[in-house]
């Protein structure tokens, strides 16, 4: 079946969702999640493993923002910040002094708010404990406008290896409505500096879906960005949740894209890139062909965390400072997400745990099924009975039944060989993968009915 890709035929699948489908949601976190379990879980990491470290200051606040961040003008902030986490790093409870790590990333906030002598403590630090191993991703997250030349020079020198750049957009309007200051000029600068010092990669995001964005200035920021022809594009749709983040109220309603303009961006981004020779990687990813993405994802080798779209499979990741999340075989587990708490909690010993999960096997399997779908478009039924010792066609009978609905509308094919996601099932593969998360929809033991979600387009 053939299925025109129209931004009214898109809208009538689209759906609210979670943003992220890889893990449970909302309802199976634990408030009270022993902090004893963490340890565990630290003392018997993977090796080797990832590291995420959380950087939560900001120049100012962009009013799209949906990360968690402070704005911080006190350069004292990023002193405290990286004693805090030289003491949580120096005790954490790993299996040895020193571990193998295959990735270390640096998320924000603005990472590069730091000084450059400050990435070189934070390094340090992180180097006592982690272990880079042969060929290891170092990246990080920067702003152009506030990342110097000095910053790009330190940090290669550290051996960061790649730098993802926050462009959003190139339209002054748009980017008046979300106190987004920057110019084209230095993110072009950054990139071939980068580039010129043997960063092997990095890659731009843009937002769709911002105030005051039609498809005329959208096709303006994609053809800006492919001058800069970056190895890799995340394309990411504004999530408009002022429930959530109250900051967001300061972008009128009647200022964004209408559900219907929202998609047509999307098309129009979609369209504009592949057309650019770029690779579409799972829901909102694109990269050139001879990026390891693209290169994993046609070898059905994808694989995807907390961080983003991934070469390497299922490593333990330990999530460190404010919010951060680490990802073992059989838990998730989050940090305290108000700096105020965070700070309080590491700097007195305390446990900076705020909420975990421990996952049951049925969450492990559910993990898998959900990886492989937003990852290599694809969910092969033998390798999956195999691994976990079921009947698919008895263990999932539910999610068949509401699968063959998707399959009429064209979104998915099915066979006795497995469940494949079609060309136009991809730009709506969370409403796929949804149907395998059980807790979407459940209540918590509140009675309450679960959180609310962005649209899935």
């Amino acid at each position: 079946m053939v299925v025109e890709l129209t931004p009214e035929i898109l809208l009538k699948f689209s759906t609210r969702g979670p943003r992220y489908t890889s893990y449970p949601t909302a309802p199976h976190w634990r408030e009270d999640y022993p902090v004893e379990a963490f340890h565990a879980a630290l003392g018997r990491l993977r090796e080797p493993c990832e590291v995420y470290v959380h950087i939560p200051f900001c120049r100012e606040q962009c009013t799209f923002c949906g990360c968690t961040m402070a704005v911080a003008g006190r350069r004292e902030a990023g002193t405290r910040y990286l004693d805090a986490l030289e003491r949580q790093v120096d005790e954490l409870p790993l299996p040895r002094d020193t571990v193998a790590v295959a990735r270390i990333h640096l998320g924000g906030g603005t990472p590069t708010w730091l000084s450059p002598a400050e990435m070189e403590r934070l390094y340090g630090i992180l180097f006592r404990r982690f272990r880079p191993v042969e060929g290891a991703e170092l990246s990080v997250e920067a702003d152009p406008e506030v990342t110097t030349d000095e910053h790009v020079h330190v940090l290669r020198a550290l051996g960061v290896n790649r730098l993802s750049l926050g462009v959003q957009s190139f339209d002054p309007v748009v980017l008046a409505a979300v106190n987004r200051p920057q110019e084209q000029a230095r993110i072009h600068h950054v990139l071939e500096l980068a580039r010129s010092l043997g960063m092997r990669s990095a890659n731009l995001d843009l937002i769709y879906g911002l105030p005051h964005q039609d498809e005329a200035s959208f096709a303006d920021t994609i053809r800006r960005t492919l001058e800069m022809r970056p190895d890799r594009l995340a394309i990411f749709g504004y999530a408009h949740v002022p429930w959530l983040k109250p900051h967001q109220k300061r972008i009128p309603a009647d200022a964004l894209p209408t559900p219907l303009q929202r998609v047509g961006l999307f098309l129009l981004a979609h369209r504009m890139l592949t057309e650019a020779g770029y690779e579409a990687i799972g829901m909102d990813h694109f990269a050139l062909p001879d990026d390891e993405l693209a290169v994993a994802r046609r070898a059905g080798a994808l694989h995807r965390n907390f961080m983003g779209y991934t070469t390497r499979p299922d490593l333990d990741m330990v999530g460190l400072g404010m919010s951060a999340i680490s990802e073992f075989e059989d838990a998730y587990v989050q940090q305290k997400a108000r700096l105020s708490r965070w700070w309080k909690a590491v700097e007195t010993g305390a446990s900076p745990v705020e909420k975990g999960i421990a996952l049951t096997r049925e969450d492990r399997l559910r993990r898998d099924v959900i990886n492989r779908i937003m990852c290599n478009l694809v969910l092969p039924w033998k390798p999956v009975a195999e691994r976990w010792d079921i009947d698919p066609a008895e263990h999932f009978a539910d999610e068949l039944a509401r699968l063959a609905e998707l399959e009429r509308d064209g979104l998915v094919t099915l066979d006795a060989d497995a469940l494949r996601v079609t060309e136009f099932g991809r730009l709506l593969v969370r409403n796929v993968a949804m149907i395998f998360d059980t807790w979407l929809g459940r209540r918590d033991g509140r009675g309450s009915a679960g959180p609310r979600y962005s649209q899935t387009v």
